[in-house]
């Protein structure tokens, strides 16, 4: 095998990238949105609002490998999705996907990284990092659902607000409300011992020098009384957006706040010509999974066997040893 260098992605490294993105889809029968091109693939990963990272690996051959990712955010703390990871079938590939999952292991550390996540796979795919994840819809139970563009606009047609109920973007001052409900939150989940972080945290990692979550809040009689925490995420069929939480207390239930919530998380994903978003619920919280359906959502584990799956921080580091 010749010498490879792994390094994150130039600007001018598009066309290449993106041949071998289509490579990538010919091998899989993978679907690549018409959307997807050479300028958009430089706007995406290097313009203003630029929604993913790219590592590539090059030889005196050119480039023959990629792995794409985006910095996400759950109760652990910072993570890290690795939406796709590509290398070109030759003598030595697999060393060559090693190299490239070592490279974006170390700068997942480096940046405090919990743990991966990863988009929706089906369990018997067979992916380098596949059998390294935890996957939780067999463990947990978790469902991933996704709206796609046709039911992000038909919901954000939406005008009800409920009275006496404002729905803002959070600020640096409601990180102490939102981590309440988060512990709330983990209570109704019957998992309170899972999250990790603290309003420090999250004043750090929402408002600090780098951003990995956004969030609205509900608010009444000066109290918040819901939230919703989301990313924005990135694929082979466009920008999109990955809710995390949406959670309302019990006693502001039923009168349109987390719908209200959740329209502003889909307008965000419009503004940046997003076309999804996705989320994940858990098998036995039927009360949501019935009013993410009823609003349009699709259940993909349930209709097409995907999975949520991750790797920890413990298996990180092994990885590095």
């Amino acid at each position: 095998m010749s010498q490879v260098t792994v390094r994150p992605a130039r600007r001018c490294d598009c066309a290449a990238i993106y041949e071998l993105v289509r490579q990538m889809a010919e091998n899989r029968n993978a679907r690549i949105s018409h959307n997807i091109s050479i300028k958009g693939l430089e706007e995406a990963g290097f313009g203003s609002q630029s929604a993913c990272n790219i590592l590539v690996a090059e030889d005196k051959r050119g480039l023959v490998g990629y792995v794409l990712y985006y910095y996400c955010y759950s109760w652990e703390g910072r993570c890290v999705c690795v939406e796709d990871m590509y290398v070109r079938q030759s003598k030595g590939h697999e060393d060559i996907t090693e190299a490239l999952w070592r490279n974006l292991v170390k700068i997942a550390l480096d940046e405090g990284c919990k743990q991966f996540n990863f988009p929706p796979l089906r369990e018997n795919k067979n992916e380098f990092y596949h059998h390294k994840t935890i996957n939780m819809t067999k463990t947990d139970g978790y469902h991933y659902f996704r709206m796609e563009q046709e039911a992000l606009e038909n919901f954000v047609k939406l005008n009800k607000m409920p009275e006496g109920v404002k729905v803002k973007e959070a600020t640096f001052a409601d990180c102490t409300g939102i981590n309440q409900l988060i512990r709330d939150l983990a209570m109704y989940e019957k998992v309170p011992d899972k999250p990790q972080i603290d309003a420090k945290a999250l004043e750090d990692d929402g408002f600090g020098d780098k951003v990995f979550f956004k969030s609205y809040v509900a608010e009444a009689e000066g109290n918040i009384i819901g939230y919703t925490l989301f990313f924005h995420t990135y694929n082979w069929e466009g920008r999109g957006v990955y809710m995390e939480d949406l959670y309302v207390s019990p006693s502001f239930r039923g009168i349109g706040v987390g719908t209200a919530l959740w329209k502003k998380v889909l307008e965000a994903c419009l503004a940046e010509q997003g076309n999804r978003c996705d989320f994940c619920v858990l098998g036995w919280n039927m009360p949501s999974i019935e009013f993410y359906k009823g609003k349009g959502a699709r259940d993909m584990t349930e209709e097409d066997g995907f999975i949520y799956s991750v790797m920890p921080m413990k298996v990180m580091k092994e990885f590095l040893q």
